[in-house]
C-alpha cells in the first residue's frame, strides 16, 4: 500500500506483523500504528494472540452482520469494558442487553431532532463566546486548536447539561479527561487474559485521581435536582425525569449518574477532535476551504448560524463527515464473539475478537478511491447513497449507533460555520502533526495554529 499523501498525515503502515512485544509497547502508546498494510487492503485479517483469535473486518457486508444482522452475538470486549468502565459506569457504551435496550428507550427523546435543535443557541452562544476571547489576541498570535476545541465543547455540553452550574463542571473536567485516558491504557495481562483485578493493578487509583471530584460534584447535582427544588429543565433534570415508554419505570441514581458521565465525556471529546482535524485539513487544502467560505457567505453573510441554516449548509457538514473519514475520533470498536460464526468466508471461533476499526475502513483501498485524499465531495448526496452502508462508520453502526450522532454533527456544523466567517487557522510553520489513538483519535501533543482574521 502506498503511503497516504502529506496532507492527511497518518502513520507508515508496517509491512509486516512486529515482534509480539513490539507489538504491545505500539499499542499501549497509539493503536492505530499497528495495523499493517494488509489491513487496508483485504476484506479480514486474522491473527493469534496467546492462543486467542482476533479478526480485523473491514467488509461492509460482514460489519453490518456484526453490528446488525447477528449484534447479538458480540458484546464489548472485556478489555473495552477494562477501560471505560472504571471511569464511566454503566452508561450507554459500555452497558448490554436488556439494560442497555431500556435505558436506550428511556433515553432517546432526549436526542430526538426537536430536542436537538433547541440546543442549538446554546452551541451558537458558546461559539461566539470563544471569538471574543480570540479576539484579544493580536493577529497571527498562534494557539493549540485541540485545547481551544475542547474548551468550547466542553462548555456546550456542560450548559446543556447542567445550565447554571455549567462553569464548575467545566473547570474540573478540563483537569481531568486527558489524565484519564493517559492512564487508562491496556496491558499484556489484559490479552492474556489474566483477573481484571491482575491487569489492572497499574492502574489503580486513576479513577480516582482522575474522576474523583469531578464524581463528587456530579452526585451533588443529581441529589440536589432530584429534591422538591429541581432547578432548571436542562439535560440533567430530563435523565432524572425520564420514564421507559413500555414499563413506566425510571433510573436509579446511580444509572442517571453513569449516563451523566458517559454523554459528558464522549459528547465532548469526539467533537472537539473531530473539529481539530477539520480545522487541520482546511489549512491544508485551501481550494476546499474556499467553497465552504462561499457557501457560509452565500447562507449567513457573516451573522450566526441558527436552528434553520444546519439543512441550508451542506457543504459544511460535508466537510465535517470527510474530516471524520479521514482522522475518525472513535478509531476501533472492539467485540467479542458469544458464540461460533461465519464473517468474509472466515469461521470466527467463539471467544474470539472482532475488531472493527474505522479508522482503517475509512482508508480502505477496495472501499474509497485515492482515501488518503481530502474530499468533501465524497459525501454529496450520489456518493454517499452509492457507497455501502457499513463503509463509514465515525458514530459506529447498528442498533448501538451513537445516541448522540445528531447533536455532534449539529454542534460541528455551527462551530465551523461561526469560526470559519471570522478566522483563518493556519497550522504552524513545521509543527509536526501525528494522529495518536488512544481511547479517542487525538493528534499527539498539542495542533499549533495561527489565527487570522478574516476579512
Amino acid at each position: 500500500m502506498s503511503r497516504v499523501d502529506d496532507s492527511a498525515r497518518a502513520p507508515e503502515p508496517r509491512r509486516a506483523w512486529p515482534p509480539l512485544f513490539g507489538f504491545f509497547r505500539t499499542l499501549r502508546d497509539n493503536m492505530i500504528a499497528t495495523y499493517t498494510e494488509e489491513a487496508y487492503e483485504r476484506d479480514i485479517v486474522q491473527r493469534k494472540i496467546f492462543g486467542r483469535c482476533r479478526f480485523l473486518v473491514n467488509e461492509p457486508g460482514a460489519i453490518k452482520h456484526v453490528l446488525l444482522d447477528n449484534a447479538a452475538n458480540y458484546q464489548k470486549s472485556e478489555i473495552t469494558r477494562r477501560m471505560l468502565e472504571p471511569g464511566l459506569g454503566r452508561g450507554l457504551i459500555t452497558s448490554e442487553g436488556e439494560t442497555w435496550r431500556r435505558h436506550r428507550r428511556i433515553m432517546s427523546p432526549a436526542f430526538d431532532h426537536r430536542s436537538i435543535l433547541s440546543y442549538t443557541s446554546i452551541m451558537s452562544g458558546a461559539a461566539r463566546e470563544l471569538l471574543t476571547a480570540w479576539s484579544s489576541r493580536t493577529t497571527g498570535a498562534s494557539i493549540d486548536v485541540a485545547r481551544e476545541m475542547m474548551g468550547v465543547t466542553l462548555n456546550i455540553i456542560s450548559r446543556t447539561m447542567f445550565s447554571n452550574d455549567s462553569d464548575h463542571i467545566v473547570a474540573i473536567m478540563e483537569r481531568s479527561a486527558e489524565r484519564y485516558q493517559a492512564g487508562m491504557r491496556p496491558n499484556m495481562m489484559d490479552f492474556l487474559g489474566l483477573p481484571a483485578w491482575l491487569a489492572g493493578f497499574g492502574r489503580i487509583g486513576v479513577v480516582g485521581r482522575t474522576l474523583g471530584e469531578f464524581n463528587v460534584e456530579i452526585d451533588r447535582l443529581i441529589k440536589m435536582r432530584s429534591g422538591p427544588n429541581r432547578g432548571p429543565k436542562d439535560l440533567l433534570a430530563r435523565l432524572i425525569s425520564a420514564r421507559d415508554e413500555q414499563t413506566g419505570g425510571g433510573m436509579t441514581a446511580q444509572e442517571v449518574r453513569d449516563h451523566v458521565i458517559t454523554i459528558f465525556t464522549a459528547g465532548h471529546e469526539t467533537t472537539a477532535m473531530a473539529m481539530t482535524w477539520t480545522w487541520y485539513l482546511l489549512s491544508q487544502h485551501p481550494d476546499e476551504e474556499a467553497k465552504l467560505h462561499s457557501e457560509l457567505h452565500s447562507v449567513l453573510g457573516g451573522r450566526s448560524p441558527n436552528s434553520d441554516d444546519l439543512s441550508e449548509l451542506p457543504y459544511a457538514r460535508m466537510v465535517i463527515e470527510e474530516s471524520m473519514r479521514l482522522y475518525p475520533p472513535v478509531h476501533t470498536i472492539a467485540r467479542a464473539a458469544l458464540g461460533d460464526d461465519t464473517l468474509a468466508g472466515r469461521h470466527v471461533p467463539k471467544g474470539s475478537i472482532v475488531l472493527i476499526a474505522p479508522w482503517v475502513i475509512h482508508r480502505h483501498r477496495k472501499l474509497w478511491h485515492n482515501p488518503g485524499r481530502f474530499d468533501p465531495e465524497r459525501f454529496s448526496p450520489d456518493q454517499t447513497t452509492a457507497r455501502p452502508r457499513f463503509s463509514y462508520l465515525p458514530f459506529g453502526g447498528g442498533r448501538r449507533i451513537c445516541i448522540g450522532a445528531a447533536f455532534a454533527i449539529a454542534e460541528a456544523t455551527i462551530l465551523l460555520a461561526t469560526i470559519a466567517q471570522r478566522y483563518r487557522l493556519r497550522l504552524v510553520s513545521g509543527h509536526p502533526v501525528e494522529p495518536r489513538g488512544l481511547i479517542t483519535l487525538r493528534p499527539r501533543g498539542a495542533m499549533m495554529m495561527t489565527l487570522t482574521p478574516q476579512r
